[in-house]
């Protein structure tokens, strides 16, 4: 029985320790091959949005992209539909992003896996009709394939927005 409880003990012990070592193998770094290329790409899309040239945002965009993220509550856009969205907010809108700031990001063995452009900064966008501004700060979150952007992800203020365009918030009845 003794030898028993042993092996028990051994193989609980070595299967924690290969759950350990699993887990450890997840690698994240900063410094990779591709990352001076992945970020002059993600720089070029951002750039073509200030020109209002959608054409060459969906250029940089692989053919099975999709975005999430944008067009108020759409849960997804393929790579035609990202080109009609930004079609008609470049003929609607100027796009002047500012304090831009990217960050390359290679994760290895895990769920996210890839070649990631983490971008910050601030969108203001200016209605060509009224002049009317709006600020808005934003997050991005792109993932690079094939030298081409394959999925990105969108976080912006959409409080901001809203209020910009006369939404107010009403707390509820207490």
């Amino acid at each position: 029985m003794k030898i028993s409880k042993k092996v028990i003990i051994l193989s609980f012990l070595l299967l924690g320790i290969s759950f350990i070592t699993n887990a450890q193998e997840s690698k994240v770094t900063i410094e990779f091959k591709n990352a001076e290329t992945a970020v002059k790409l993600i720089r070029t899309y951002t750039e073509a949005l200030q020109k209002g040239d959608a054409n060459t945002m969906n250029a940089q965009l692989h053919e099975k992209a999709m975005i999430y993220g944008l067009g108020g509550g759409l849960d997804s856009l393929n790579v035609q539909q990202h080109k009609e969205y930004y079609t008609n907010s470049t003929n609607q809108f100027k796009h002047s992003i500012s304090k831009d700031l990217y960050l390359p990001v290679k994760v290895d063995n895990n769920w996210n896996e890839g070649e990631w452009i983490l971008s910050w900064g601030t969108n203001t966008i200016t209605n060509k009709k009224t002049g009317k501004e709006v600020v808005i700060p934003y997050h991005t979150a792109s993932l690079i394939q094939d030298n081409k952007i394959i999925y990105i992800r969108y976080y912006y203020d959409m409080l901001n927005i809203l209020t910009t365009q006369g939404y107010t918030i009403t707390p509820p009845k207490k």
